[in-house]
C-alpha cells in the first residue's frame, strides 16, 4: 500500500509535508510569494523549491494558470482584530470554507522534536514488517527503488520529520510543528499550516471521508484518489488563505520561512518514486479539487465526498468520473516453490511514477508519460517469495484511443533496466538481464509482465 492511502487509512489525515527541522528564520526576502496579481515563478530555482516544499510548494503557484485562478477566494474574509491568534486563524478558515466546527479540535503547537517523535511513534506502530518486506520486494522488482532500501525506515522516520501538522478526526486532535508554543503569535507559515489542518477538521465533521461512502472492499488506488481529494480540499484552502488574509509583509515572511524550510534538508533516500507517492495526494489532488472549485464552488468540492472518484485515472483525467476501473485477467501463479503473497491494485498514477522515471532516473523519462497514463483501464500487482527470491506480477487493461499500454511498458522496462538484452519470442518479448528477468505478453487489451529471477518463471506468470 503507498505511504499517501496508507494515511488515509488509518486516520492520521491532513499530513502535511515540508523539510525540517525548524530553525530561527533567516530575514525575508523583499517579493512576497507568487499569487493572484503576482508575477509567475519561472526560474529554475523556484521550481526546485516547490519541488522541495511538498504540500506547501502549493503556495508557490508558478505559471499555472488553474492554481492562478483557484488562488482567488472570490470573496475574502473580514478582517479581525488579533490575526495571528489560534481563534482568528479559525475563524478565517471557517469564512473561507464556508463551513463552522462543531466542536473545536484540541489545537496543539508542538516543537519540532516532540512532532517528529509522535508521528513516528504512530506510523511505527502500524508498519507491519511483513508489508513492508513486500512492498520493498515488489518496488525493487520494478526498479522504483534500489536494492537494498531500508523502506521502513524511510516511510516511518524520515518521513515523520516532513511532517509539518497533522488533524486526528477521532480524537479531535490537530497538531502544528511550531517555533514556540504561544497561541497569539503564529508565524505565518504556522497559520497557514494551521488552516490546512482546520479544513481536515471542518471537512471530518461535515462529511466524514470520501471511503466512508464506498464498499468495504475499496482497492488501494481507490484509497489513493480518496486522499487527493481530502488533501486537495485543504491545500485549496490553505492557499486561499495565504492570498486572501495575509498582508503582503506577511507573505514575504512566509515566502522567506519557506525558502529556509526548502534549503535545510530534502527527504534523503527517497527515489522520484516514492517522492511522487508523497506529493501526489497534495500536487494532483489541489488540481483535481481546484478544478471542482472553480466548477461549482464548495459544494461541488463537497459532492466529491458522497461521489468520490474511483480510483486515480479519474483524479488525473476528471472527465472519467464515474468510471469503474476493469479488473484484468488473473496473472498466473508460477507454482513450484514460489507462495502467492499479495495481490493489489495498480493504478494510473502508480503507473506514471514509473514511467516519469525508469530505474530511479528521471532523465530515463518517457516522453509524454501523462497521455501514456490515459491507456490505463485497470491494474493489478501480484509478488510471489521463494525465501528471498521475488517474482512480480504486473497486469494492466488497454481501453484504446491513445498509445499502446503494451509498447509503453516494453518501453519503460528497458529503460529502467538498461543493462537487460531484450528479444523477441514468437508473442512475447523477453529481457534478459544480470539481476532478473522479464517477459511481457500482450493478448487483446491485456498488458502482462512478469519479473522473476529466471525467463522461465516470469513467463509462466504471463501465461493466460
Amino acid at each position: 500500500m503507498s505511504l499517501a492511502a496508507a494515511v488515509l487509512t488509518v486516520g492520521l489525515v491532513g499530513v502535511l509535508l515540508v523539510p525540517a527541522p525548524w530553525t530561527a528564520p533567516t530575514p525575508p526576502p523583499a517579493s512576497p510569494p507568487t499569487g493572484v496579481g503576482q508575477p509567475p515563478l519561472t526560474d529554475p530555482a523556484e521550481a526546485l523549491l516547490r519541488e522541495r516544499l511538498g504540500g506547501l510548494g502549493s503556495l508557490l503557484i508558478g505559471d499555472d494558470p488553474l492554481l492562478q485562478a483557484c488562488a482567488d477566494p472570490g470573496t475574502a474574509p473580514p478582517a479581525l482584530a488579533e490575526p495571528a491568534s489560534l481563534a482568528a486563524v479559525t475563524a478565517h478558515t471557517e469564512a473561507l470554507r464556508r463551513r463552522e466546527l462543531v466542536e473545536s479540535p484540541d489545537i496543539q503547537l508542538l516543537p519540532d522534536a516532540e512532532m517528529t517523535a509522535r508521528v513516528a511513534r504512530s506510523f511505527r506502530g502500524r508498519a507491519e514488517p511483513a508489508q513492508v518486506d513486500l512492498d520493498t520486494r515488489a518496488l525493487t522488482g520494478l526498479g522504483a527503488i534500489q536494492p537494498g532500501t531500508d523502506l521502513g525506515s524511510l516511510r516511518v522516520d524520515a518521513f515523520a520529520e516532513q511532517v509539518n501538522g497533522y488533524h486526528l478526526g477521532e480524537q479531535g486532535v490537530i497538531g502544528v510543528r511550531a517555533a514556540d508554543d504561544d497561541p497569539d503569535r503564529l508565524r505565518p507559515l504556522e497559520r497557514v499550516v494551521l488552516a490546512h489542518e482546520l479544513e481536515h477538521a471542518l471537512s471530518f465533521q461535515h462529511l466524514g471521508r470520501p471511503s466512508d461512502s464506498r464498499d468495504g472492499d475499496e482497492s488501494t488506488d481507490a484509497r489513493l484518489a480518496s486522499a487527493a481529494l481530502v488533501e486537495g480540499s485543504a491545500t485549496t484552502t490553505m492557499l486561499h488563505y495565504a492570498t486572501a488574509v495575509l498582508t503582503p509583509a506577511q507573505q514575504a515572511v512566509l515566502r522567506g520561512d519557506l525558502r529556509l524550510r526548502a534549503g535545510q534538508g530534502a527527504l534523503a533516500g527517497y527515489s522520484p518514486y516514492l517522492l511522487a507517492e508523497l506529493q501526489f495526494p497534495y500536487r494532483e489532488g489541489l488540481r483535481y479539487t481546484c478544478r471542482r472549485w472553480l466548477a461549482g464552488g464548495w459544494d461541488e468540492v463537497e459532492a466529491g465526498y458522497r461521489d468520490p472518484p474511483a480510483s486515480t485515472a479519474a483524479v488525473l483525467f476528471p472527465e472519467r468520473h464515474g468510471e469503474q476501473p476493469r479488473r484484468p485477467a488473473t496473472l498466473a501463479d508460477p507454482g513450484g516453490p514460489w507462495e502467492h503473497a499479495r495481490t493489489s491494485s495498480f493504478g494510473a498514477a502508480e503507473l506514471e511514477w514509473l514511467l516519469t522515471a525508469p530505474g530511479g532516473e528521471v532523465s530515463a523519462s518517457l516522453d509524454q508519460p501523462r497521455q501514456r497514463v490515459s491507456a490505463w483501464d485497470g491494474g493489478e500487482l501480484a509478488v510471489w517469495t521463494n525465501g528471498d527470491a521475488t517474482a512480480v506480477g504486473l497486469a494492466l487493461v488497454d481501453r484504446g484511443g491513445g498509445p499502446a499500454l503494451c509498447d509503453t511498458v516494453r518501453q519503460w522496462y528497458a529503460a529502467a533496466f538498461p543493462r537487460a538484452s531484450q528479444e523477441q519470442d514468437g508473442t512475447r518479448v523477453r529481457f534478459d538481464g544480470p539481476r532478473q528477468d522479464a517477459v511481457l505478453a500482450c493478448p487483446g487489451s491485456q498488458v502482462r509482465l512478469g519479473i522473476a529471477p529466471t525467463a522461465t518463471v516470469a513467463a509462466t506468470i504471463t501465461a493466460p
